[in-house]
């Protein structure tokens, strides 16, 4: 009797443990997805179109939400002075464009850790109305400069 219950308690016991290395590699992996913002890569200064670091209507952005203002990080390329507004922002009002972008690619919602995927089809949509594809073209536009805050 005591030895079964000293293999019960053994046998628990590696469950528990690899119960917790499984919780933790699917944890790592969650967050290990989230593009991560760079200080370098943040919002410095004001934005100056020019053929190395692109050029960006800044005026067609900020025209179309305040939250959209753009500036420019370190290195002199476009992003959005709060990116995580601008984000949201979008979502909020490009919802039609977004909708036709998910469901023409059968993607998974629009997050930090996808946008990769909408700003690469927004600009192929092929079905939707008039308004729905020119709302997908802006987000992969919008995703464009979104990225900058992620990646150099």
């Amino acid at each position: 009797m005591k030895k079964k219950i000293k293999y019960i308690k053994i046998l628990a016991s590696v469950i528990i443990i690899l119960l917790f290395i499984t919780l933790g590699g699917l944890v790592f992996k969650l967050f290990s997805s989230f593009p991560l913002y760079n200080r370098d890569l943040n919002y410095q200064t004001e934005y100056v179109a020019d053929f190395a670091n692109g050029d960006v209507d800044v005026n067609k952005f900020i025209s179309l939400s305040e939250d959209f203002a753009i500036g420019a990080n370190k290195y002199g390329y476009a992003v959005f002075k709060n990116p995580d507004k601008a984000f949201k922002t979008l979502k909020k009002e490009y919802k039609a464009g977004i909708k036709l972008i998910k469901k023409e690619y059968r993607l998974p919602p629009l997050l930090r850790s996808t946008y990769q995927l909408y700003k690469s089809y927004g600009w192929q949509v092929q079905n939707g109305t008039f308004k729905e594809i020119m709302e997908a073209r802006f987000v992969s536009e919008f995703l464009d400069i979104y990225e900058n805050s992620f990646t150099k």
